[in-house]
């Protein structure tokens, strides 16, 4: 079954053509890497399926509501304000500079949207929340504020965060990016682990030996368009487009 959706995706912003005719689908369990040069669109398509971008054209259906839905015109219509907040429910979102609220716990950042949002009690909310402190490691910090964290942790409990809304869809925008060098070990095994799990997961990344090991496909983005997609071996070990060996090789050169 699909969880995501897009068709002939575009988005502008002013005269920039960001997204040019995205075509993509993820399906249930799966696990896809999206790659590819800096201002490519890669994190801009991550936006626009989570809402915080708007398609001027094309269709968004996240396990089988419609974000956005193309008219005769092929333009992006979007439902209203209270479908879509119910649509946002299915999907969390990792971000690259962690995005956690400074004045509150650490406990107190994973019960608030399923307290608010979900309407769970709080006693149900902190049981479920102290569960996935455990699966990430960091049931010791759940009286820590975001401050007092590293990194690595802090990343780590923005993940936590958004799998307490028990989404469809995970979303994880260069989720190391942000991260010193010797922090990002601790945050690829937790998204790993989730892979495991058969969480179905789209990831923008830089982390090309991340991505082959993790992914079920890997995706290369260059100037807004989708120009190749297959297995990680195909993707990264063994591709036959230029533009693709390029990047690569700038990569490799680079480490």
């Amino acid at each position: 079954m699909e969880v995501l959706k897009i068709e002939k995706l575009h988005k502008y912003f002013g005269k920039l053509h960001v997204l040019r005719g995205i075509d993509l689908s993820v399906n249930r369990g799966e696990v896809v890497s999206v790659i590819g040069p800096s201002g490519s669109g890669k994190s801009t398509l991550l936006r626009c399926v989570d809402h915080l971008e708007t398609a001027e054209r094309g269709s968004i259906e996240i396990a089988g509501s419609f974000l956005a839905k193309a008219d005769a015109e092929g333009k992006s219509v979007y439902p209203s304000a209270a479908e879509i907040q119910q649509i946002a429910t299915s999907i969390g979102m990792v971000f690259q500079n962690f995005n956690l609220f400074p004045h509150r716990s650490v406990l107190e950042n994973l019960i608030e949207a399923p307290v608010y949002v979900k309407k769970l009690s709080k006693d149900e909310a902190t049981e479920k929340a102290l569960a996935l402190l455990a699966r990430v490691g960091l049931s010791d910090k759940k009286d820590s504020y975001p401050g007092q964290l590293s990194g690595g942790q802090q990343q780590r409990v923005a993940i936590a965060r958004a799998l307490a809304m028990e989404p469809e869809l995970m979303l994880f925008d260069e989720p190391t990016s942000a991260l010193d060098p010797e922090l990002i070990g601790e945050v690829l095994r937790v998204i790993k682990d989730l892979a495991k799990e058969h969480i179905t997961m789209l990831i923008v990344t830089h982390e090309m030996n991340f991505a082959a090991e993790i992914s079920d496909r890997v995706i290369f983005m260059d100037e807004g368009q989708i120009i190749a997609e297959g297995d990680p071996h195909g993707i990264l070990q063994n591709p036959d487009n230029p533009r693709i060996q390029t990047f690569l090789h700038k990569i490799i050169d680079r480490e």
